[in-house]
């Protein structure tokens, strides 16, 4: 059974002389738990897409890798809890209310 979980993590960064918000992240890039990073417009700078094989995973590499970096002012950390369209493929919509007997 593949236990996978995703999240959504928001960061909130200090620019870096000349390289603007490129070098950090260039930085969080190169995790191999992240699967895609954007710069965003907002309240936060950058979006960044992870996954882990728990809640505890994931929770770890953002206290201990991502909000260690030197320009990291914050984080906010969602998880994904289902799954309703991924790409162009809509999910199972199951009805997951109890049965009346």
């Amino acid at each position: 059974m593949n236990s996978e979980v995703h999240a959504v993590i928001e960061l909130k960064i200090t620019p870096q002389r000349e390289s603007g918000f490129g070098r950090i992240a260039e930085r969080v890039s190169r995790f191999e738990q992240v699967e895609a990073c954007f710069l965003m417009s907002g309240a936060y700078d950058l979006l960044v897409f992870v996954r882990g094989e728990s809640l505890q995973d994931v929770a770890q590499f953002v206290a201990q890798d991502l909000a260690t970096i030197d320009g990291v002012l914050s984080t906010a950390t969602h998880f994904m809890l289902k799954t309703y369209k991924s790409g162009n493929v809509l999910g199972k919509l199951d009805d997951e209310r109890l049965e009346v007997s």
